[in-house]
């Protein structure tokens, strides 16, 4: 136990050191630069990107991810997808990937000394938990996609239902993803982010057409995607948007509910084992057990 709680205490120190050495942004001088002026902020905030560049430059060449840029970019788009759009949101995933099989060893190895197993079993041990600590940042980030993409989904009808609702009173189709965008705050944070991103990009000059491509991309949801693709095609020839949304939003009500159907027609199926491994052999032992020991008791007498 003593061992345990000193792996658990080395990895904790081994992560508070690495996080301090991130968060170091500058030398002694450089710190005694920062003060309460703006030109001095502004030279403080240029030495922390430069040296967090070349943190990122030096986990990219570690990684491998320098020489592959087909798979920095693939990376890249699964980030995006999970909702980590910030600057550094890929180094410090190079971190995690990187210190999280460190922090499996170190706290493998006073388990794997405490355990009641043999020599053999020891390393295997300590592979497994490598392995683990390895997969742990992607099994992470896909787990992080699915829920925020089934986020988007589930709250994506009512969000539709809103902005017809808001276009057909008379407001454009901005002001609309802007007050549907306020209204989901509280029920659905994800996709309010969405809308208000997306109206962000169209404020700052972006067009229309590319704001919605950009919505779609980030998001990954196929029903957002279709969402995207019929506002597009209703800017670009001039049809009602008011008219479309109707449509589309029939569409995915009906689709929801065909879902859902669906799902409810697998039940039966999916019980299928455990009726089998669980509750049909406590039957038979609850029928059969007083016949079984009388039997039994006879036997014995004879």
């Amino acid at each position: 136990m003593d061992l345990i709680l000193f792996g658990i205490m080395v990895a904790g120190l081994f992560f508070f050191l690495i996080a301090y050495l991130i968060q170091k942004t500058t030398p002694s001088q450089g710190r005694r630069l920062f003060s309460s002026n703006s030109a001095a902020i502004e030279v403080n905030k240029r030495r922390h990107n430069i040296i967090s560049e070349q943190f990122s430059k030096r986990l990219n060449s570690i990684m491998g991810f320098a020489k592959d840029p087909v798979k920095a970019k693939e990376l890249k788009k699964k980030l995006m997808l999970a909702g980590c759009y910030g600057s550094r949101a890929f180094s410090r995933f190079l971190f995690f990937k990187l210190t999280s099989p460190l922090a499996a060893i170190i706290i493998g190895i006073p388990l794997s000394l405490n355990l009641n197993v043999g020599l053999i079993m020891k390393p295997v041990f300590l592979y497994l938990l490598l392995a683990f600590g390895f997969y742990l940042p992607n099994l992470v980030l896909n787990h992080k996609i699915s829920a925020r993409q089934k986020k988007i989904s589930e709250g994506l009808p009512d969000a539709l239902d809103l902005l017809v609702v808001c276009v057909e009173a008379g407001l454009g189709l901005n002001a609309a993803m802007k007050r549907v965008a306020d209204d989901l705050k509280m029920n659905n944070p994800v996709l309010s982010l969405e809308f208000n991103m997306l109206n962000l990009e169209i404020l700052a000059g972006l067009d229309r057409e590319q704001a919605l491509r950009n919505l779609a991309e980030r998001t990954g949801v196929e029903e957002l995607s279709t969402l995207c693709a019929i506002l597009i095609q209703a800017d670009r020839f001039g049809t009602s948007i008011a008219q479309a949304l109707r449509v589309q939003s029939d569409t995915m009500r009906t689709n929801r509910r065909q879902r859902l159907e669906e799902l409810a027609a697998r039940t039966p199926v999916k019980l299928v084992f455990p009726l089998i491994l669980f509750i049909f052999p406590a039957l038979v032992v609850v029928i059969l057990g007083p016949a079984v020991i009388q039997v039994a008791e006879s036997m014995a007498k004879k």
